[in-house]
């Protein structure tokens, strides 16, 4: 008995190392970084229609909810990654939030201008400088440094 309980022990701290190893937690991440932005761009081009919604009457509802969810998380997330940058003084992070930013709101632009939605091109210009302004004068100012 005292045999059995060692080797369980033994098997769940083993497997628990295979399950904390650095390269195996990143791959993981990155594939479901990867499948959520393939997601993404199904979305962005056949839209949520495709799904199997029976009472297509809440799409738009839905869809609202969904995009309200996603800058909730999204301004969540750059906030807290924003502030952890700065503080560092981390550029490759701030370089890597700026990329994501100028994604987002190119795609979006291009998408509002696509459908006439003009006044969200403007508020997707506006946003990208409110929020690249920081990063790329931080990002430059180190570069200088560097020089």
């Amino acid at each position: 008995m005292e045999c059995s309980e060692k080797s369980r022990k033994d098997f769940k701290h083993d497997s628990n190392h295979k399950l904390m190893n650095p390269k195996l937690l990143t791959r993981w991440f990155s594939i479901v970084s990867v499948i959520l932005v393939l997601w993404g761009i199904v979305f962005a081009f056949f839209g949520l229609d495709i799904l199997p919604v029976m009472n297509k009457d809440i799409l738009l509802p839905w869809e609202s909810a969904l995009y309200g969810a996603i800058m909730m998380g999204w301004g969540v997330t750059l906030l807290l990654v924003g502030r952890i940058a700065f503080r560092r003084n981390d550029i490759e992070l701030m370089k890597v939030m700026l990329y994501g930013l100028v994604i987002w709101l190119t795609v979006e632009a291009l998408f509002s201008a696509y459908l006439g939605v003009w006044f969200n091109v403007g508020v997707d210009i506006a946003v990208l400088g409110l929020f690249s302004f920081p990063l790329i004068k931080k990002i430059r100012s180190q570069n200088a440094k560097n020089l």
